[in-house]
């Protein structure tokens, strides 16, 4: 766990390649890819990163790969500490006491957001067109499967990314 968490944020300093924009100009329509685009720097990779992750082992379903370049959208811009701060949060189980939409801490803003990304990532794919299913895979990927077959499939691509 550890090892993993140190190469995320070694990680974290990438910035997008042209084939990350390209892959989701492939795969996205324009309202959902101005999503896309408007992510961060970080999320941007991490997102085309994981559909990239699915398409190398075959998946090609077109909702399982939206969900993949926009499960994130909901974050917004967070500092790099912020989201250190989010995940020792989490680890220590306070991250739901730390975490304040409304408070005048960037650092709590920032975990409020994280807590919440995966309605307000799957709310604006909803309005901005995708599918229901799609919006549904989003909304759930942090929590369990279910009956959607393909959400251990995303939820797996972006624990590898």
């Amino acid at each position: 766990m550890i090892g993993e968490r140190l190469r995320q944020f070694r990680e974290a300093s990438r910035v997008p390649r042209a084939a990350d924009h390209d892959l989701a100009r492939g795969l996205l329509a324009p309202l959902l890819l101005d999503l896309f685009r408007a992510q961060s720097a970080r999320d941007i990779v991490h997102s085309a990163a994981t559909a990239r992750w699915l398409i190398e082992r075959g998946h090609d379903d077109p909702d399982l790969l939206v969900a993949a370049l926009l499960h994130d959208i909901g974050k917004g811009e967070q500092r790099r500490w912020d989201r250190v701060g989010y995940v020792l949060a989490q680890e220590a189980r306070v991250a739901g006491l730390i975490g304040a939409g409304n408070s005048r801490l960037a650092f709590r803003r920032a975990v409020a957001r994280s807590l919440s990304h995966a309605e307000a990532s799957a709310a604006r794919m909803a309005n901005a067109g995708a599918s229901a299913r799609a919006v549904e895979l989003t909304r759930l990927h942090h929590g369990p499967a279910g009956e959607e077959a393909l959400l251990p499939l995303l939820q797996e691509a972006d624990a590898a990314n």
